[in-house]
């Protein structure tokens, strides 16, 4: 594996590792807003915010040309929609599976989704083969959120998932 790889990988991973710390900012404000909506309001205006200011400050970085938006599919700017949906998600249910069951559930969501995206290459990806390791990887990251939704929070009793 190359340097280059290795950085990228390194970047993915990081950029995992902040979801579960965006679990902890998003269940903590939620118990002080009291209310998901107005939680999401102020996590994506947070996000615009700061995004705003790197863009003010990102001079060198191209903006699109008319021909560019008029080619663009229609579903591209939904993304945010989207991780917005992942983000209520967050906020609803992740206090009451844990952030590592909360998290391996949002990862095998993901894994099927983006198997079946490579395999048919849509979204403008590459196309990948649906081939065995990849569908055994999915299959095994089921297995581990069974195991990690066996594990009772502290002071609650073990209660089977079976």
């Amino acid at each position: 594996m190359s340097i280059a790889i290795g950085l990228v990988f390194l970047f993915i991973l990081v950029g995992g590792s902040l979801r579960s710390a965006e679990a902890g900012c998003q269940n903590t404000l939620m118990d002080h807003m009291k209310n998901m909506w107005l939680c999401a309001v102020i996590s994506y205006a947070v996000a615009l915010t700061g995004f705003s200011i790197f863009l003010a400050l990102s001079s060198k970085s191209p903006w699109p040309t008319l021909d560019d938006l008029r080619n663009m599919p229609w579903w591209a700017p939904f993304g945010g929609l989207l991780g917005g949906a992942a983000v209520m998600g967050m906020i609803a249910v992740a206090r009451y599976v844990g952030v590592a069951t909360f998290s391996a559930l949002v990862i095998v969501g993901e894994m099927v989704v983006a198997v079946i995206m490579d395999h048919f290459g849509l979204m403008g990806f590459d196309e990948r083969s649906a081939s065995l390791p990849r569908l055994l990887a999915c299959g095994l990251i089921t297995l581990a959120i069974y195991l990690m939704a066996d594990e009772p929070a502290a002071g609650e009793p073990r209660v089977s998932v079976t």
